[in-house]
C-alpha cells in the first residue's frame, strides 16, 4: 500500500513520453477529414505546418508528416508512428493476410527502459566508407556481459532457464487471444460474450507477462547491488553512447564464444536480459520510464508500419476517399488519447519494479491485477480497431481494392 501511495505522487512528476499535438484533444477531429480539401477544421487552419503551408515544420525543415495528404500533415512525430503502424496493420486486414506478430525476447516485459541510439549527424559523402550498421540491444547486451563476472552472467543464465517455461506459456496466451481477434472477421461470434472472453484471455496475458517482469526485477537488483565501481562506470559509458559500440568488438566475440554452450535461442536471451539489466542498473524509475519504448503496437498489435519509411502510409491513404480517410483519421484520435493512459500504467509498473533496487517490498498480486487491466485495455482498442478498419474495407470498391493489393500489398512481398 506505501509503495502505490508513493508511486501516484511521484508518476505526476515524471517526464513521460507524449503525444504532444492537440489535434486530437479538440473538436477539429470531428470535422478534421471531411474538409480535407482545404485542410480546414484541423490544426494549422488550411493544409497544415507554419502559416499553411502543409508539412513545413516551424524550424523551415520539412515535418515528419509532410507525406501525408491534407488533413494529416500536422500531426505530430509520434502520431506519424502510431499513423504508419495503424495503416500498416490495415494494410494487412484488407489484404487478409494479418500476421500473429510474433513475440520478441525484447519486447516481453518491456518495463525497464531502453538505451536512445542516436543516429550519426556525420552523414557520409558519396564514395565515403558507409558507417556500419545500427548496434542491436543483442550486441549491446554481449558487449555489457563482457564486463559481468562469472557469478553476474551465471544469475542470467540460470534466469533464462528458470523462466523458459514461463516465456513459452505467455507465449501461447497470447496466440490464444491473436486467433480470438481474428476470428472476429470471419466468424461473426456474439459480442458481450465474446469480448468477454477475449478480456479474460488478455487479463491472463497481462498477469503472466508482469509476473516475468518481477522476477527479472528481482535477478537485475542483485546484480546492481553486486556491482563493482568500475562495471557501473563502464555501463553507464554503455549507456550514454550506445552508437559508439562496434559490432567488431573483440569483446563481443569473446562472449559469443563463452555462450557456445546454450542454444542460440538462450543466447539471444541471455544478451538482451544482460541489456535489459543495464538498462535497469544505470537509470532512476523516471528516467527508464521517459525513455520507455511504449511498445506502439502494445500486446496484441501487429506490424510496426507501412514499409519504405513510412511512404507506404501517404500512398495508402490517397487511395482512400475523404470519407474513408476521416473513418481512419477518428480511429487514429482514438488510439492517441488512449495511448495517454496505457503509458502512464506502463510508468507505474515501471515505478514499482525500479523499487526493488532499494528493498522495497513488491505486492506481486497487485501489480499482477495492474497488468491484467493494461492487457484488457489494449485488447479493447484492438477490437475497435479491427471492426473500425473493417468497416473501410467493405466500402472499398474494386479499382481501389486493385490498387492496393497490386502496388501496396504485393510490393511489400
Amino acid at each position: 500500500m506505501k509503495l502505490f501511495a508513493i508511486l501516484l505522487l511521484v508518476i505526476a512528476f515524471v517526464c513521460v513520453p507524449t503525444l504532444q499535438s492537440t489535434t486530437f484533444a479538440q473538436k477539429g477531429i470531428q470535422g478534421g477529414a471531411q474538409k480535407q480539401a482545404g485542410g480546414k477544421g484541423m490544426k494549422g487552419g488550411k493544409g497544415a505546418g507554419r502559416k499553411g503551408r502543409g508539412g513545413e515544420a516551424k524550424n523551415g525543415k520539412e515535418s515528419h508528416a509532410a507525406h501525408l495528404p491534407p488533413g494529416f500533415q500536422q500531426l505530430s512525430k509520434d502520431e506519424v508512428k502510431l499513423l504508419d503502424s495503424l495503416c500498416g496493420r490495415a494494410l494487412e486486414q484488407i489484404a487478409g493476410s494479418q500476421s500473429q506478430s510474433k513475440t520478441s525476447l525484447l519486447s516481453i516485459a518491456d518495463y525497464f527502459g531502453s538505451m536512445q541510439r542516436l543516429k550519426d549527424k556525420n552523414v557520409a559523402a558519396e564514395g565515403d566508407v558507409q558507417p556500419d550498421p545500427t548496434i542491436s540491444e543483442t550486441d549491446i547486451g554481449l558487449y555489457v556481459l563482457s564486463r559481468l563476472d562469472g557469478e553476474q552472467r551465471g544469475q542470467l543464465g540460470k534466469l533464462v532457464t528458470g523462466q523458459r517455461a514461463e516465456i513459452a506459456e505467455y507465449e501461447q496466451l497470447r496466440e490464444k487471444v491473436l486467433t480470438m481477434l481474428q476470428s472476429l472477421l470471419v466468424e461473426n461470434p456474439p459480442k458481450r460474450i465474446f469480448e468477454r472472453s477475449l478480456a479474460d484471455a488478455a487479463k491472463a496475458t497481462g498477469e503472466k507477462e508482469i509476473s516475468i517482469a518481477i522476477a527479472q526485477a528481482r535477478v537485475f537488483a542483485e546484480i546492481s547491488k553486486s556491482l563493482k565501481q568500475e562495471q557501473k562506470q563502464f555501463l553507464l559509458l554503455v549507456r550514454s553512447s550506445p552508437a559508439a559500440v562496434s559490432t567488431n568488438n573483440e569483446s563481443i566475440a569473446e562472449v559469443r564464444a563463452a555462450l557456445a554452450k546454450y542454444g542460440t535461442r538462450d543466447q539471444e536471451a541471455i544478451a538482451i536480459l544482460a541489456y535489459k539489466a543495464a538498462c535497469y542498473c544505470t537509470g532512476t524509475a523516471a528516467q527508464n520510464a521517459a525513455s520507455s519504448t511504449g511498445r506502439s503496437n502494445g500486446l496484441f498489435g501487429g506490424k510496426s508500419g507501412a514499409g519504405k519509411g513510412g511512404q507506404m502510409t501517404g500512398t495508402f491513404l490517397n487511395t482512400l476517399n475523404r470519407t474513408q480517410q476521416h473513418q481512419l483519421y477518428q480511429l487514429l484520435g482514438s488510439q492517441v488519447r488512449t495511448r495517454q493512459a496505457k503509458m502512464s500504467r506502463c510508468t507505474q509498473v515501471i515505478f514499482a519494479l525500479d523499487a526493488i533496487k532499494t528493498g522495497e517490498p513488491v505486492v506481486e498480486r497487485r501489480l499482477q491485477q495492474a497488468g491484467g487491466q493494461f492487457a484488457e485495455t489494449e485488447i479493447q482498442t484492438a477490437i475497435v480497431e479491427t471492426r473500425a478498419i473493417q468497416i473501410i474495407k467493405d466500402s472499398l470498391t474494386a479499382t481501389q481494392i486493385g490498387f492496393i493489393q497490386q502496388n501496396l500489398v504485393d510490393a511489400e512481398k
